[in-house]
């Protein structure tokens, strides 16, 4: 996904908050309740949703998503059996394309994994941190050396015994770590109740030790090391084209130049990109159903309190806030060394997300204001108290958009294979929303990939090879370990009121 963000300038945003929240009034209104008690600062902004529809009608957005139409007569099928000297291009280095590749290589086949990050690969395993450039430290003066946000994934659960060893070996590594403070769900009344109270039988926590792109960062090191003869990683690189030659492979074009000949491709990202991507080639099937992914919104907003939050936890999943799914402080989960200051990560519902969602390449500040003045408000909402002049002062805030950040539904298979083109997909999304789901599609894949070895290609679709081409969309709004941040498996989710109003408005 492409990141981009706005900057705000912090000190003037709680002098605001300060200076005009009034007395705690009775409705539980968002919207009446901004217009009661900060009226200067919303028009200063341009008051509520106008400023959302001002700044869509000016760039000229429309939060639709077209997909567009999908030619099943285009198939391409390959004359040669897939080489045992395969090479396999990896669009994506989130999790499921690095886990993919590091299987590919323990079963002996190359791969490229290509990948836009610039700082590091990760997809949704994201932190930043002034210690490099993706928080760069003069965009953040007022933060101390070492603050960081896990700004996408929170935290994960481990139920799959594919998933389990790798996981294992990530904690003998010291890159992950049980997740010991107070997590759980924040009740609309303020009562905070921990995952084994909600949920007796919930598995550990894991987090990554300094940050979940770390993980990330950790894997990708890992494959060079252990494999380097076999594993190769281009970034940044956006894989613009994909196009088929009979008498060679897949040819792939991006960042303006040839980018090599490939025996198949795993696409391990989605959304637009990918559709535009696959869309045009000779594999139909996969297109359509990458086409039929539905994805949330959420907005992400980093922020810095020059003292320690009197919470009471460390992570809740926020229920009954018509703004925040999820609160979590950084700094305690990562055990940073920082002082009084505390860095927290606040994500908004979908529901929300789609109702304020503008071109994430070019985010107005005075979105960026109106969406982190939402976020403190339904925060010191969340935690009872008169207003957000009660929370310590801010020193820092970040916006971010995910536009296209988790599924809302999904074809329920481990991953997606055409034999035929040799063309497969691997995310989270194929079976549910977890990392978990993420690690074990890219594992599954390539195993699929690796027996295609020598075997002669199918001429029609439906042969033993071919994986989730037909598989019909099941929404992942009813499912006991999904919620709006993400799946856990093995945690029993309570319902939301919010929630269930973004299963009854998915995006377009």
């Amino acid at each position: 996904q492409i990141e981009f963000f706005q900057m705000l300038v912090s000190s003037k945003l709680h002098s605001h908050l300060s200076t005009t929240v009034r007395a705690r009034p009775s409705t539980s209104s968002i919207a009446s309740r901004r217009a009661i008690r900060m009226p200067n600062f919303a028009s200063n902004v341009g008051g509520g949703g106008e400023v959302i529809e001002k700044t869509r009608k000016k760039m000229g957005y429309k939060n639709n998503w077209s997909r567009g139409y999908v030619d099943e007569s285009k198939q391409h099928v390959w004359q040669r059996p897939l080489p045992q000297s395969a090479r396999v291009a990896i669009i994506g280095g989130g999790l499921s394309g690095l886990t993919c590749a590091r299987e590919l290589a323990l079963l002996g086949i190359r791969s490229v994994v290509f990948d836009t990050g610039k700082n590091s690969v990760g997809g949704r395993c994201a932190t930043r941190t002034n210690k490099d450039k993706s928080l760069p430290s003069k965009s953040a003066p007022s933060l101390p050396e070492g603050a960081a946000f896990d700004h996408a994934a929170q935290f994960f659960t481990v139920s799959d015994l594919r998933f389990r060893a790798l996981v294992d070996a990530w904690l003998a590594d010291g890159v992950v770590k049980p997740w010991e403070g107070p997590v759980g769900f924040l009740g609309s009344g303020g009562e905070f109740k921990s995952l084994k109270e909600v949920s007796p039988k919930c598995p550990t926590p894991y987090v990554a030790t300094n940050g979940m792109r770390m993980l990330a960062v950790h894997m990708e090191q890992q494959l060079l090391r252990q494999h380097g003869g076999l594993v190769e990683v281009r970034r940044p690189c956006w894989v613009s084209q994909m196009v088929a030659d009979q008498n060679r492979g897949w040819q792939l074009q991006g960042e303006r130049k040839d980018q090599g000949t490939f025996d198949a491709v795993v696409i391990a990202h989605n959304g637009k990109c990918a559709n535009r991507l696959v869309g045009p080639t000779g594999a139909p099937l996969v297109a359509k159903q990458l086409m039929g992914l539905r994805l949330s919104a959420i907005w992400a907003v980093m922020v810095a309190f020059k003292q320690p939050v009197n919470a009471g936890f460390e992570g809740a999943f926020i229920q009954g806030n018509e703004v925040l799914s999820w609160a979590g402080n950084n700094t305690k989960k990562m055990g940073l060394q920082q002082g009084a200051t505390e860095c927290w990560t606040l994500l908004s519902h979908n529901a929300y997300g789609q109702k304020n969602k503008v071109p994430q390449e070019a985010i107005p500040e005075e979105v960026a204001r109106k969406v982190a003045n939402d976020a403190l408000v339904a925060f010191a909402e969340a935690l009872r108290l008169p207003g957000p002049e009660a929370l310590p002062p801010v020193v820092f805030v970040r916006c971010q958009l995910w536009g296209a950040a988790l599924p809302l539904n999904s074809p329920g298979v481990e991953c997606i294979l055409d034999a035929r083109s040799r063309v497969g997909v691997a995310g989270d999304w194929v079976s549910g929303s977890s990392l978990e789901a993420a690690a074990v599609s890219g594992i599954a894949l390539a195993h699929r990939l690796a027996a295609l070895r020598g075997v002669p290609v199918p001429q029609d679709e439906g042969s033993n090879h071919d994986i989730g081409l037909r598989n019909t969309f099941h929404s992942l709004g009813g499912e006991s370990s999904s919620h709006e941040i993400g799946g856990f498996p093995g945690l029993e989710m309570p319902s939301a009121g919010t929630r269930q109003q973004q299963q009854q408005q998915p995006p377009l």
